[in-house]
């Protein structure tokens, strides 16, 4: 039995809205993003490793952990065109094994993600890079295709930043894109070109039969490449 998406629940919030609205006490709810749907495609994995963002192979290959028995199957899961992740599917999909596979989809889920972003393009020493990521449509709710009777939705939860200069500790947090000054901010104080680290915390929720429930957070890391420039006083000979 699928689980509808809660429709009661909408058709009460509604109801509800109109006569608060009526009776001129209503207060705009802040505006929410909309959810994303497509349909699971579950495609037979060659080797049993997992696949960049793009849906390419790893160099080197990254393989995935032992399975859970000789029976299970390797499975790529893309929805839309999206690398979601790689999985081991069992031939019997019990309520034990969906929600296996549920947390297993989350646990490094590369869609939905973001696009980390920074400004200047180029930095300068002593002066702070703003950041800032750009996040896929969230949530995304993946209902069942032609793998298990299962549908899953994730979400950007937030970004955690590691800027790439030996400095302890990180910033989260999606930023506010240029020209806003960003809360995700680093001050760099030497040239080079530096990897800056955007992990993507994943929330989500699985539906299978009469099951509806959240699942433990995931996430995936995106890199940016930042080249910052040394500052240097200029004399002049008065």
């Amino acid at each position: 039995m699928r689980i509808p998406a809660r429709p009661l629940s909408g058709v009460v919030l509604v109801a509800l809205s109109a006569v608060v609205a009526a009776s001129g006490a209503f207060t705009p709810a802040p505006a929410v993003a909309a959810t994303v749907t497509c349909t699971q495609d579950w495609r037979p994995a060659a080797v049993a490793a997992y696949l960049n963002p793009d849906g390419s192979p790893t160099d080197p290959s990254v393989p995935l952990p032992a399975p859970p028995s000789a029976a299970h199957r390797a499975f790529h899961v893309f929805c839309a065109g999206h690398y979601v992740n790689t999985v081991w599917l069992g031939p019997s999909v019990t309520t034990h094994e969906a929600v296996r596979v549920a947390v297993q989809l989350a646990a490094r889920a590369g869609y939905p993600s973001v696009a980390p972003r920074v400004n200047p393009a180029r930095g300068l020493t002593g002066l702070a890079s703003w950041f800032w990521a750009e996040p896929d449509p969230s949530p995304v709710r993946m209902v069942a295709g032609n793998g298990p009777a299962l549908d899953v939705e994730l979400r950007v939860q937030t970004v955690r930043w590691k800027f790439g200069d030996g400095t302890s500790g990180s910033v989260s947090g999606l930023g506010t894109p240029f020209p806003a000054p960003s809360p995700v901010a680093h001050v760099f104080e030497r040239k080079g070109t530096y990897t800056i680290e955007a992990q993507v915390v994943i929330a989500g929720r699985y539906w299978f039969e009469e099951l509806n429930a959240s699942l433990p957070n995931g996430s995936n890391t995106v890199t940016l490449r930042h080249d910052v420039a040394e500052v240097r006083s200029l004399l002049h000979e008065g």
